[in-house]
């Protein structure tokens, strides 16, 4: 089961950050973007065969409003172990820490979708123990109206994604910064998974 491997990986986390230098990313424990790098030079000319997925922790900061920062790490590495968790039913996937909120997966094609679908379901899961059964309930955590009158309303955590699990017409080099462009672009929106195609690329990029 994802969560109680995620709990496990959690439970080694904490035992090793008692010596820093033994993990790239103190945090997570998970490979840093150098490694990611290393990875994605690996992976790209063989996308199609392997995808690559950009998994961003969505309304994170809504929840770090109303609830403050107190079990923000714990979300955090909750994240970390279930994506890590979930990658390793499949030989050949790798996880990493892009920064705070963002990790990249790497996986098989034909079990990507898969992987993705049950990482998403476990998080989901576990997150819905951070929130009060009136959130729970409204599936909300703020609610406001601007001051043109439209109402914003601001979910749950979840996790959203963006893949590529084709060719594209993208340089390796501007893969994951176009990646990180749809997600901010998805953030707010019902989309939860968006695969990339060669019409969402910015090639003006530098």
């Amino acid at each position: 089961m994802v969560t109680s491997g995620a709990k496990k990986y959690i439970q080694d986390l904490h035992k090793k950050q008692k010596n820093p230098y033994l993990w790239p990313d103190y945090l997570t424990g998970l490979p840093d973007k150098a490694s990611i790098i290393k990875k994605v030079d690996e992976v790209f000319p063989k996308l199609g065969e392997y995808s690559i997925a950009y998994v961003r922790i969505a309304n994170i900061q809504p929840y770090l409003i109303k609830y403050g920062t107190d079990r923000h790490a714990e979300i955090i590495q909750w994240a970390a172990g279930i994506l890590k968790t979930s990658a390793g039913r499949s030989s050949n996937s790798f996880v990493g820490t892009l920064s705070t909120h963002e990790f990249i997966g790497m996986y098989q094609t034909k079990k990507m979708v898969k992987l993705l679908d049950e990482a998403r379901d476990a998080f989901r899961k576990k997150v819905s123990t951070f929130y009060s059964k009136e959130d729970l309930k409204n599936d909300l955590t703020l609610s406001f109206e601007r001051n043109d009158g439209k109402k914003i309303n601001l979910g749950l955590m979840k996790f959203i994604a963006v893949v590529a699990d084709r060719k594209l017409r993208v340089k390796k080099g501007q893969l994951i910064r176009n990646m990180a462009r749809i997600c901010d672009a998805i953030e707010g929106t019902e989309s939860e998974i968006i695969f990339m195609t060669d019409d969402m690329i910015q090639r003006d990029e530098k």
